[in-house]
């Protein structure tokens, strides 16, 4: 009875520590896509191995391994209203990379997209929602103080984990101001990164309300780590952002709210009349005034040191980027994939890269990739404003501010290997609607309900 029992323990023990080596796994993994950076891995003649890329396949190795784990993920692919939406989008990956004879033009979105369907199922299966949040808290509170020390250095720290060569640009200078850029490879990067997830700062969970003074040191840390990538795109659709979660805040957290925000003017104000004369003040004011050259027209931003010539040269290019869609030599049908760059004389001008990451994405894969590439953003931002209408949770409300100011964020640059972040988002909606239903079908028993909560999928 004795050997029985200690054979029925073991049997059980065994499952239980491999379930553990795999959160922890999963764990890893999540790090090693929120904070490590691309150029940090094993570089090889064929296909450079970052971090993230040998933590996914490491993950998937452990998925496949395991029966359970093999048919569940298997069923997300397979009967997952997500496939039917991303089909289209893959079919003109594909196609665009056997016709232009280019194998990034599928593999790197490819390996996006697969890193969001594993984010869907080790947030469902392992983590759950509230955990992974407090994860990326915590990530976040590490890259917002490196951020800083990163701006005292004059240098990223994560440069120092350079290993695969050709992916870190170096340090970025705005008006003789070092801008930070953190584990990513642009301060524009840095900045979007910051857009999406800055909104996770803001969710009580435990109260499930936004409340923008719920982490007040981290939301500092995010204000400042904003103003330091020297990016006015940032911090124009940052500010909004904040506006957006104030609305969203409830009535006694807004009273709240315009206390601290009264406190904090007074304060950046103190400290931008007694410090005027230095580096740092003169970068904030920099900041403000070309927001407002870019809205009013004026030239503000030259009391502060701003370059009127680069202003104006960076407007007219913007104002010049729209008419990519009227180049004779791009195919409306077929883009030109990723490896070849793009240049051509617009009005006079030459344009060599695109700040934009929608028109770049019509380079890439014409308007068939624009097009169903779209559809995919708005069949979760459609989902998530129809779950705040109905349901009006906070974690609802959260996500749809971070993915949709990053979405309106892209209209001024890139993404420049930033998805991921807004993949996270998506996959933390789609799980947090699974864990809804499956709450709703406990309380309930109702088959229908169940088959309601699995739509989606």
């Amino acid at each position: 009875m004795t050997q029985e029992s200690a054979v029925r323990t073991s049997k059980y023990i065994k499952p239980a520590r491999e379930e553990k080596i795999f959160e922890k796994t999963v764990v890893f993994f999540l790090f090693s896509l929120f904070v490590m950076p691309q150029y940090f891995g094993l570089p090889t003649p064929l296909f450079d191995f970052t971090l993230l890329r040998m933590m996914l396949i490491l993950v998937l190795f452990m998925i496949i391994y395991d029966d359970e784990r093999k048919v569940a993920f298997a069923d997300l692919i397979l009967h997952s209203r997500l496939t039917l939406v991303l089909l289209p989008y893959m079919f003109v990956l594909l196609y665009t990379m056997v016709l232009r004879a280019d194998i990034n033009a599928f593999l790197n979105p490819f390996l996006e997209i697969l890193s969001f369907y594993l984010l869907i199922y080790v947030i469902h299966n392992v983590l759950g929602v509230e955990k992974t949040v407090r994860y990326l808290l915590g990530f976040l509170y590490l890259m917002t103080i490196l951020g800083v020390v990163e701006y005292a250095m004059g240098r990223s720290p994560f440069s120092y984990l350079e290993t695969i060569k050709g992916i870190y640009t170096g340090r970025f200078i705005r008006s003789g101001n070092y801008r930070i850029m953190s584990s990513c490879t642009h301060s524009l990067g840095y900045g979007l990164l910051l857009v999406a997830v800055a909104p996770l700062s803001c969710f009580d969970y435990r109260k499930n309300e936004v409340n923008l003074l719920c982490r007040p040191i981290l939301f500092l840390l995010l204000l400042i780590n904003v103003f330091l990538t020297g990016s006015r795109s940032t911090l124009s659709v940052f500010l909004v952002e904040t506006l957006l979660l104030f609305i969203l805040s409830s009535g006694t957290d807004k009273k709240k709210c315009i206390l601290a925000g009264i406190v904090l003017v007074a304060g950046i104000t103190a400290f931008l009349v007694v410090f005027y004369r230095t580096g740092i003040a003169q970068y904030i004011l920099l900041q403000f005034a070309s927001i407002l050259d870019s809205i009013l027209g004026t030239q503000y931003s030259v009391l502060f040191g701003g370059n009127t010539e680069a202003l104006s040269s960076s407007s007219n290019y913007r104002d010049q980027l729209k008419y990519i869609f009227q180049v004779k030599w791009l195919n409306p049908i077929l883009g030109i994939g990723r490896k070849r760059s793009f240049t051509s004389e617009i009005n006079g001008s030459y344009i060599e890269s695109i700040d934009n990451f929608y028109i770049a994405e019509y380079v890439r894969y014409a308007y068939p990739g624009l097009v169903t590439y779209v559809f995919f953003l708005l069949f979760h931002l459609g989902g998530m404003i129809k779950k705040c209408i109905m349901d009006g949770k906070a974690v609802y409300k959260i996500l749809l501010v971070g993915a949709g100011c990053y979405a309106v964020n892209l209209f001024w640059v890139d993404s420049l290997q930033t998805l991921k972040y807004l993949y996270i988002i998506f996959a933390l909606y789609l799980c947090q609607y699974m864990e809804d239903g499956r709450s709703a079908e406990a309380d309930s028993g109702s088959k229908y309900i169940r088959s309601r909560v699995n739509k989606w999928r």
